[in-house]
Formats: structure tokens, sequence, C-alpha cells
């Protein structure tokens, strides 16, 4: 059986610009920028920088916060993020 379908870039940022505007959780997982990998389940986008490409993620736990350069993200919701 197979997973869910790979998404393109341009598609990532318009689902997350979604989940920002419905205050919808996200489970991204990304690189960091030493080359490890760091997974963020069930975060809220809290602001996103369209020009500088960042996205800003948000535990709604605990408020910790976290600056995730959007070319780092290969996947959001289960689906492969591609360029």
């Amino acid at each position: 059986m197979k997973g869910p379908s790979p998404i393109h870039f341009s598609e990532m940022q318009r689902l997350m610009d979604s989940a920002y505007q419905r205050r919808q959780t996200l489970n991204i997982k990304a690189w960091k920028s030493d080359g490890h990998r760091v997974e963020y389940h069930g975060w809220l986008v809290h602001h996103q920088y369209w020009k500088g490409g960042y996205v800003r993620l948000v535990n709604p736990l605990n408020r910790e916060m976290r600056l995730v350069p959007e070319i780092f993200i290969y996947e959001i919701n289960g689906r492969k993020v591609y360029l």
C-alpha cells in the first residue's frame, strides 16, 4: 500500500498558510543546520516570513518557539516535500 503522495514546495507553503489561518496543528520533519533531523509533532504556525523563507512554529503545550528555514522542511503531515 502506498503512502500519501508527495507535494511541491509551493504547495507546502500554501498548506502552512492555511494551517496558520485556521489555527491547525502540523507535523513537520526538517533538517537542522548541523545536518541532524528534528520533528515537530502537533505544532502551530505562529507566523511566516514569506520573503525571508522562514516559518515560526510554536508548541501549543508549552509555548516553545522555533524558527525553521522552509527549505529545510522535507516532510509535512506525512507527505514528502520536493522542489
